[in-house]
């Protein structure tokens, strides 16, 4: 390996570290907008639908939440004993290509799930990994904003 050709693999991966950080940085941000709605509004329904809101617009559109009574984002699709989200398929047919799913347990036996598609790069830029990993930040401060908590994959 050359000289050069060494430095250029030097120089890309410090680039994409740097690239890493802000997009980490984005995900921050949004989370910690989030907290910041959840102060002014102390209904657990109105807290899921920040949630909802937040990631089809800034993560992906391919999403639906159901929780008790309420359903977003499924255009009535909603899967055993109505407390799975499965969002519709998106004009063109194609779903993304990475799934996210989670449980969400509130108090008062009520219970749900939220579920999420994703094709990279995605609105945000994120690697897989990197949408992945905000899903389950996300959908832990939705269980927390019901009074409850959610249980997502690894």
């Amino acid at each position: 390996m050359s000289t050069q050709n060494h430095t250029e693999e030097k120089f890309s991966v410090a680039l994409e570290s740097i690239q890493s950080k802000r997009r980490i940085e984005c995900v921050m941000e949004a989370a910690n907008a989030l907290l910041d709605r959840y102060a002014a509004q102390p209904d657990p329904e109105e807290r899921l639908k920040l949630v909802f809101e937040l990631i089809r617009r800034n993560f992906t559109p391919e999403i639906a939440v159901v929780f008790g009574s309420l359903a977003l984002g499924t255009d009535g699709l909603v899967g055993v004993a109505g407390t799975e989200a499965v969002p519709p398929v998106p004009p063109g047919g194609l779903r993304g290509q990475t799934v996210f799913h989670c449980k969400i347990f509130g108090p008062d036996r009520r219970n749900g799930s939220l579920t999420a598609f994703y094709t990279e790069p995605g609105s945000m830029g994120l690697t897989n990994a990197e949408w992945l990993a905000a899903m389950r930040l996300l959908a832990g401060i939705a269980g927390l904003g019901v009074g409850g908590h959610v249980t997502c994959p690894a």
